[in-house]
């Protein structure tokens, strides 16, 4: 089976780290149970805590595109916008081999 895989890494303004875990952390819990996501995990840099890096695994891009049509995508990236120093850096990966993978 093909999966899709992103890592998404985001850089906040100084000290906004923790404000953009909340609004990620909200958005997970719906997220993270539309169907086709196998997994969703929030990471924070243990250096920098404005540097936070998201790792989805979905069953399609297209899996992955029904969950940012969501209200809750929109509005929490409505809400993270400001709290960004720069553009998220996001990479579509191809997962190969691993724990977890279906």
């Amino acid at each position: 089976m093909h999966h899709y895989t992103l890592q998404t890494r985001f850089i906040t303004r100084e000290s906004k780290g923790n404000n953009l875990l909340n609004i990620l952390t909200r958005l997970y819990n719906k997220i993270a149970y539309v169907h086709g996501c196998h997994l969703y995990i929030i990471n924070q840099d243990t250096e920098n805590g404005d540097h936070i890096l998201v790792t989805e695994l979905w069953d399609s891009p297209e899996s992955h595109a029904s969950s940012q049509k969501l209200s809750d995508f929109q509005e929490a990236l409505s809400q993270a916008s400001s709290l960004l120093a720069i553009e998220p850096e996001r990479r579509v990966l191809k997962a190969v081999a691993g724990k977890g993978l279906l």
